[in-house]
């Protein structure tokens, strides 16, 4: 018998050409069905993407004063040296540390918003926006009880913040002082659960005829002066505070906060710094919202994860995971932690690099 006619092999040949046909079948129809899907899949993403919202407009925001007259920040504008002006300084390492940084910059492109009161220089305001900066010149705002009580000169323009609660084209902005050093992004910040929409309170005890009405909803987060156990001062903690901090602390510190702005809220405020005596103005825009967002009032602050920002840091609270540290680390005062400082002091060597690089590049293609 010849291998021709042999059974076996025939059966081969028959099971060969049957599965050869069914893959054919099987490749055309999952061609057919599956561009199908594709399609229907693709017209749905399009359909579904043409629901989607944009996304919530966020910014960092910071906010320089020209130095006084009065204090050891000052100079004549004619004579002043920029150089010397720490809260200038500041503020260009801060934008360099959020908008160009390759370990704290931000990742979406968030801007950086600096606050200027009108006597800032236009030379410094110049080059802040050189440096990436989005430089916002706000009327001043203040009143005299205010500026009396101040417990130093150079805090007599701070209550000029307020104005950023105008900006109601934003939907959160993170307020951070000048003097800080971020050493790891602070985009996760605008998801913070704190950060979360509040109904406003109605306990008519803490309602006041002589104040403006309160809005509907706000939100407004921070996180609490951890050198100090109370309002009053309490026990001083300073640089030997634990870390975690205690998450009863109830003082609010107004260098790193999160909030939504709102022309009914601006209102609010504004009432209060017109009516003398309503709150200490010691520390003045810090007073003000802890009086408006006291924890017993109707809009109480909340706290916020405590390691996104640290004030009087120390090496200890850079090692516990804090990204972002409270401290005049230009200045020369001995307190400061050695290790931080370093960093900051790098952090601005950096910036002035990577700018005169840039500066360098624009005058080339000019």
């Amino acid at each position: 018998m010849t291998a021709a006619t042999n059974p076996r092999t025939v059966s081969l040949c028959i099971f060969a050409f049957l599965a050869s046909a069914l893959i054919t079948l099987a490749i055309k129809s999952s061609s057919h069905h599956g561009t199908a899907g594709w399609i229907s899949s693709l017209s749905r993403a399009s359909s579904h993407a043409n629901k989607i919202h944009a996304a919530p407009r966020v910014a960092y925001a910071t906010f320089l004063a020209a130095p006084r007259q009065d204090n050891t920040d000052a100079f004549d504008d004619k004579d002043e040296d920029d150089e010397q002006d720490g809260y200038y300084i500041g503020t260009r390492v801060l934008a360099y540390q959020l908008l160009h940084s390759k370990t704290a910059g931000t990742n979406s492109s968030i801007p950086f918003i600096v606050l200027c009161t009108p006597d800032v220089s236009l030379r410094k305001r110049n080059r802040l926006k050189k440096d990436g900066a989005t430089v916002i010149v706000a009327e001043s705002l203040n009143a005299d009880w205010v500026t009396a009580g101040a417990g130093e000169p150079r805090w007599r323009d701070v209550m000029t913040k307020m104005r950023l609660w105008q900006m109601t084209q934003y939907s959160k902005i993170l307020f951070i002082d000048a003097d800080m050093l971020v050493i790891d992004s602070l985009d996760g910040v605008f998801y913070d659960e704190a950060t979360l929409t509040q109904a406003t309170g109605n306990n008519p005890q803490n309602l006041k005829t002589d104040e403006a009405p309160l809005p509907r909803t706000y939100m407004f987060a921070g996180a609490p002066d951890i050198g100090f156990t109370t309002e009053s001062g309490g026990n001083f903690l300073g640089y030997d505070h634990p870390y975690p901090p205690d998450p009863n602390l109830s003082y609010l510190n107004c260098g790193f906060f999160v909030f939504t702005p709102s022309k009914e809220l601006f209102d609010y405020y504004t009432s209060l710094i017109n009516i003398p005596g309503r709150f200490d103005p010691r520390f003045p825009e810090q007073n003000l919202l802890n009086y408006a967002h006291r924890r017993d009032g109707n809009m109480p602050w909340k706290p916020l994860w405590y390691g996104w920002n640290v004030n009087w840091p120390t090496e200890k609270d850079w090692r516990g995971g804090a990204r972002s540290f409270h401290a005049k680390y230009w200045s020369g005062d001995p307190s400061h932690d050695p290790f931080l400082k370093a960093i900051w002091k790098e952090q601005r060597a950096e910036m002035e690099g990577f700018h005169r690089g840039r500066d360098a590049a624009r005058k080339e293609l000019s």
